[in-house]
Formats: C-alpha cells, sequence, structure tokens
C-alpha cells in the first residue's frame, strides 16, 4: 500500500483559493446591504410580523374569527392621534355607540396587546425613533382604567412600526372594517407609511418609478429600500416596492374604487377607501392625544 507523505502544489493552490473565496464571502456578508438581505433588522422586523400574525390568530380565535374591531360609528381614524382616549373603555359608561370616542387606527392593533401579547413586535429595529411601549397597563386608576388593567391603546407614536389597513369608508358618519377575512391576499399591516413621519409626503404613481424616486415611495422604517408585509391570510414577505397588493395596488393609497386597488392611485382621501380589497396603510398618527 502507498502512503502519501504530503500534498501537491495543486492541492496547496486550490487550498488557498477556497479560503480566499471564505473570506470573501465573509466580508460581503458582513457588508451594511447584508443586514437587509440575509438578516439582521430587515429578519427581525420579518420575524414581528410573524408574530404579530400569530397574535391575530389568538385574537380571532377568541372572538368568532373576526379581526380587531370597535363602533362602525366611530369617524377620523386617519386623523386621530396615537393615545387618543386610550384611558376611556369603548364599552365602558363614558363612551357612547351611538356617539363614540375618537380611537387611533393604533387602537386596532393595541387589542392584541389586551389579549396578553407583547407590544414589542410593533417595533420594527430599523424605526431608529422607535420604542417599546411599556406602560401598557395602569399603574394607578386612571379614568375608566383600573390598576393593573390595560389601556386601549399605545401610548405615543413611537411605539409603533407599522401602518394598518384603514376602516372602509361607507358614509360621513359611518365606517366598516376594513379588513374581510375572506381577502388572504390584501396587506393589512406593512411598515410605516411615509405619511406617517412626512406630513407632506406626496404619493405619486409608482407604476414606471424606480431607483431613488421609487424610495420616496417605500416606508422611511428600511430608508426607502425594502418593506415587509402581512397579509390577511398569514403570510410575512419583503418587497422593495410599494405596489404589491391585490393587482399591484399600491399599499399607502386609497384608489376610489369600489371593488379592487390600484397601483396608479395618489390618494390619502380616506373618503376614497371604499373596498376591502384595496389596501390603504394609515398611522400611526404624531400629535397630542385628545
Amino acid at each position: 500500500m502507498h502512503i502519501r507523505s504530503g500534498i501537491t502544489l495543486t492541492e496547496t493552490v486550490a487550498m488557498a483559493l477556497v479560503v480566499v473565496v471564505v473570506v470573501t464571502l465573509a466580508v460581503v456578508l458582513s457588508g451594511p446591504g447584508c443586514e437587509r438581505e440575509m438578516g439582521g433588522h430587515g429578519y427581525i422586523c420579518m420575524s414581528s410580523l410573524n408574530s404579530i400574525s400569530k397574535a391575530i390568530i389568538i385574537y380571532k380565535g377568541e372572538n368568532d374569527g373576526e379581526w380587531p374591531w370597535l363602533y362602525d360609528t366611530i369617524t377620523e381614524w386617519d386623523k386621530t392621534a396615537v393615545g387618543t382616549n386610550r384611558d376611556v373603555s369603548p364599552f365602558g359608561e363614558k363612551d357612547d355607540p351611538n356617539n363614540p370616542k375618537h380611537r387611533s387606527v393604533t387602537s386596532l392593533m393595541f387589542m392584541l396587546v389586551r389579549m396578553n401579547q407583547s407590544p414589542g413586535m410593533f417595533r420594527c429595529p430599523s424605526d431608529r425613533n422607535s420604542e417599546v411601549d411599556l406602560e401598557t397597563k395602569a399603574d394607578a386608576n386612571d379614568g375608566d382604567i383600573l390598576e393593573g388593567e390595560y389601556y386601549w391603546d399605545f401610548s405615543t407614536p413611537q411605539n409603533v412600526s407599522y401602518s394598518y389597513q384603514a376602516p372602509r369608508y361607507v358614509n360621513s358618519t359611518t365606517y366598516a372594517n376594513g379588513v374581510n377575512k375572506n381577502e388572504t391576499e390584501v396587506v393589512v399591516l406593512a411598515d410605516m407609511t411615509p405619511a406617517a413621519t412626512n406630513p407632506g409626503w406626496k404619493p405619486a404613481d409608482v407604476t414606471e418609478l424606480h431607483g431613488a424616486a421609487l424610495e420616496t415611495q417605500v416606508s422611511p422604517n428600511h430608508n426607502g429600500k425594502e418593506v415587509n408585509v402581512l397579509r390577511v391570510g398569514g403570510d410575512v414577505q419583503s418587497h422593495k416596492r410599494p405596489d404589491v397588493g391585490v393587482d399591484k395596488d399600491n399599499i399607502y393609497t386609497a384608489s376610489g374604487a369600489p371593488s379592487a386597488g390600484s397601483r396608479s392611485a395618489t390618494s390619502l382621501d380616506i373618503r376614497k377607501h371604499l373596498s376591502a380589497r384595496d389596501t390603504f396603510l394609515i398611522g400611526p398618527v404624531a400629535g397630542k392625544a385628545k
């Protein structure tokens, strides 16, 4: 039997090349772009959306399969700041279903927290201004909320990095739940709309937009580079564009169409949100809570 006592020059070169390739890959994968593509904040954000999806399943299991909702008679969802009337129970003596107090759209998301789910899942790690809500329960009696009980909304806009499907406009005094449980491909929640941090933001027709122009139309959470979305059916996905709703609907605008969304829509008017197939994500609304 012949036993080799060393390695050839060819084998030495091959091994050296393998080392170079491994080192090069390590450098590339540790670069700033990789955090979004291969892990880091991007994956943590998607993990948060998966947690929200699971929390929704728990909520629906306790509420006859229905999505979070309050009263059809609540108005001004798109104008009401986070935390407004958080100390007033919508089912208590201080609120009237026929003339209910205003609520922020984030109060619908907070209904998951009231099911003992972590408020931290509503914070995207790439949203540098965000912070976990540490005041989800009252330290002492506060309005309708007794000591140790949950409030009815987050404390501040900084507690929420995501936008939620707007209620559907029926008429000036009536809104319906914007989520139809049967429309499984509709985006119901995603990285926050550019309108949340830029009151002067102007939506554009994104049909032909690319590059820097497109980035102005994508969530600021990831510097306009991507948007992570949660669909009604529970799927969590990452995209580079906002036109990822049903039939390439722009998820940050209202189409005005009675049955579907629109890729070219540029309206932020909630009165044009007429269909549950049209994703129109709003909130969190900044400002002083009333």
